[in-house]
């Protein structure tokens, strides 16, 4: 018996009963240094990268790393953010300008085609106004063509009132008074061999208008030559005449009759209807309501004169 050894209980519960003070403070002493040295193992692991990692350690490098990342990208949003708020900022402003801009460039537009669309009136009008001055001033003058070369200077005035007295024998001398009578100028398009227009002023109205009444009927002639007497116009309404040619001509071949009028018009009497032409621009819808079909003309048609 003596060789059997009592074994000591271990049972927690049992030790403590029979513990004596300095057991106790044995106790505590290991227990501190058991913590102190998992501490310290965990320091050692987290500044040695070679000791072995828990994962309790892990969890925390990782918990860590994940609110430094957070606040990074957080920072960088706000960062980046606030320079998009400045640009949106500016951009408005801008964008705020620009619109003031173009407001103000419409109305400055819009005041600009008015005003341009009354001074185009107005220029129109003038336009207008000077060419009937200066057909007023030329109402007393008769255009003569066909006269030859062969008549000079010294001999036109009588020459035209033998053509006048023929042409209207019952006109008296005092009625035939001339003004003046000269050669026009050679137009580029006529050749050396054509005789230039003669331009003589009447100084009574009532025998000019008589005598290219009777022309119109009655052709003049000089010796063999026929003559044809025009009303002496300015060149603006010449021009006129001349685009409203497709219309007069299909007048002519139809028989209608018309008349030139000042300002300038065309004047149409169809029907016991007159109707009144004004502008160059309206040749084509003022044919199509009478029932006129324009005629084509050659791209070199041209007359010194419309008649």
């Amino acid at each position: 018996m003596g060789g059997n050894k009592k074994r000591r209980d271990t049972n927690p519960s049992v030790a403590s009963i029979f513990r004596t003070p300095s057991d106790q403070r044995r106790a505590t002493s290991s227990q501190a240094e058991e913590e102190s040295g998992s501490d310290a193992e965990s320091l050692d692991a987290t500044a040695n990268p070679a000791a072995p990692i828990t994962i309790g350690v892990l969890r925390d490098m990782l918990h860590q790393a994940t609110n430094d990342i957070k606040a990074h990208v957080a920072t960088e949003i706000e960062r980046h953010v606030a320079g998009l708020k400045a640009e949106v900022v500016g951009l408005t402003a801008r964008t705020d300008q620009v619109e003031n801009r173009i407001a103000s460039i419409y109305a400055t537009s819009t005041s600009h085609t008015q005003d341009i669309a009354y001074l185009y009136g107005h220029m129109a009008a003038l336009e207008d106004g000077l060419e009937d001055l200066n057909n007023r001033s030329r109402r007393n003058n008769i255009r003569i063509r066909g006269l030859p070369e062969t008549v000079t200077m010294e001999q036109l005035v009588p020459t035209l009132h033998s053509i006048f007295k023929t042409l209207a024998p019952d006109l008296t001398p005092r009625e035939m008074e001339l003004d003046r009578a000269h050669r026009a100028l050679r137009p580029q398009n006529l050749g050396a061999s054509t005789p230039r227009d003669v331009i003589t002023r009447l100084h009574f109205f009532t025998t000019k208008e008589k005598l290219l009444t009777i022309a119109r009927d009655k052709p003049p002639r000089y010796k063999e030559t026929r003559l044809t007497f025009f009303q002496d116009l300015a060149p603006s309404p010449l021009k006129k005449r001349r685009d409203l040619k497709p219309l007069t001509l299909a007048l002519q071949q139809q028989g209608i009759k018309y008349t030139w009028g000042h300002p300038f018009k065309l004047m149409i009497k169809k029907e016991d209807q007159m109707h009144i032409l004004t502008s160059v621009s309206d040749m084509t819808p003022f044919a199509e309501s009478l029932g006129i079909q324009l005629l084509q003309l050659a791209p070199f048609h041209k007359n010194r004169e419309d008649g």
